[in-house]
């Protein structure tokens, strides 16, 4: 099946919406970045909460809005990489197979071998194929039409179009469920992972990776010095990685950016064990997926390396951060 077309978003109605952390429940946040996102001629500002440090939208886009923006093919092209990727989604099939390929080989080194696996926001079904090729069992949610079609009909897979909530999957049928850069999009993290712990059999795993850089002293002090850097060193492509190219804000498909800290309360509140909680940095393919680098992209590589290093030694803030957890054994509905 031919990937979803590349075009530019359609024009949708927007309608937003206030709410409280999701994380702490507090209603009472400052500012932290104007006009962070567009939707047409609606912008979109990011808050953060006094309490617990969660960074969110608000207003948002309502319920209906959301959906309208995932059901736009161009989510997984234009609206996708945020920088990271030259290619879009459905171009590097092969590429993000072979990765998942290295990816599994460590979660079945961490949960002790195959078995049935969900993954949460399953997108083309790349990550799960390569599970299946390793023998695992699997099945997806997808809230995009395009996408869960693409899935469906290249790999013939169990995925359900829809929300997680809706989702016709047995309680504690799975011996791992995934969520892999998609609390972010949700409105209610909390509910989602509880959902993810109730899918999972009593002493099965859940996975959760999500970005924030956003959310961390890096991006702050970018923000406070964006005026002053020196644009021509960082260039236009990782300007608009570090999110400091105003001229393509894009829509506001992370409602949620966490931290560290406030995603180990979340998860611990949804009742999971927390086993590991490991930073990471995106590496831009810009400077990591081309041989003739210029002098200052080869230095900036050099810095991508060394800061990927030290955030996984807790030595700098992470831009990524993925945490295993486990349903406890004794654990009930």
């Amino acid at each position: 099946m031919s990937a979803p077309s590349t075009s530019p978003p359609a024009p949708i109605e927007v309608r937003t919406t206030t709410w409280a952390c999701s994380v702490c429940g507090a209603d009472a946040p400052r500012p932290y970045r104007a006009e962070m996102y567009t939707i047409g001629s609606t912008r979109f500002h990011l808050v953060r909460c006094r309490d617990c440090g969660l960074v969110y939208v608000n207003p948002r886009p309502d319920e209906a809005t959301l959906a309208a923006m995932y059901d736009d093919e161009s989510y997984y092209t234009a609206g996708y990489n945020l920088g990271v990727e030259d290619q879009n989604y459905f171009e590097r099939k092969d590429e993000l197979i072979a990765l998942g390929g290295i990816a599994w080989e460590r979660i079945e080194k961490e949960t002790a071998g195959q078995g049935r696996a969900l993954e949460l926001g399953s997108a083309g079904g790349f990550f799960l194929e390569a599970a299946r090729r390793r023998g695992w069992q699997v099945a997806g949610v997808e809230l995009s039409p395009p996408a869960a079609r693409y899935c469906k009909q290249t790999f013939e897979f169990e995925v359900f179009e829809g929300w997680l909530e809706d989702a016709p999957y047995e309680t504690g049928s799975f011996d791992l469920t995934i969520a892999d850069n998609v609390l972010e999009h949700t409105t209610d993290p909390r509910g989602t992972l509880r959902q993810l712990h109730s899918l999972t059999k009593p002493g099965g795993h859940v996975l959760v990776i999500v970005p924030t850089y956003v959310n961390s002293g890096f991006f702050r002090l970018l923000n406070l010095a964006q005026f002053i850097l020196p644009r021509r060193l960082l260039g236009t492509k990782l300007c608009a990685m570090l999110k400091l190219d105003d001229s393509d804000r894009g829509y506001p498909y992370h409602i949620l950016e966490f931290n560290r800290s406030n995603l180990v309360d979340l998860a611990k509140s949804a009742g999971l064990e927390i086993l590991s909680v490991e930073g990471s940095l995106p590496r831009p393919a810009h400077l990591f997926k081309v041989k003739d680098l210029s002098p200052i992209n080869r230095i900036w590589k050099g810095i991508f390396i060394t800061l990927d290093h030290m955030m996984g030694l807790r030595l700098a803030p992470a831009a990524r951060i993925r945490l295993l957890a486990r349903r406890p054994s004794h654990s009930t509905e």
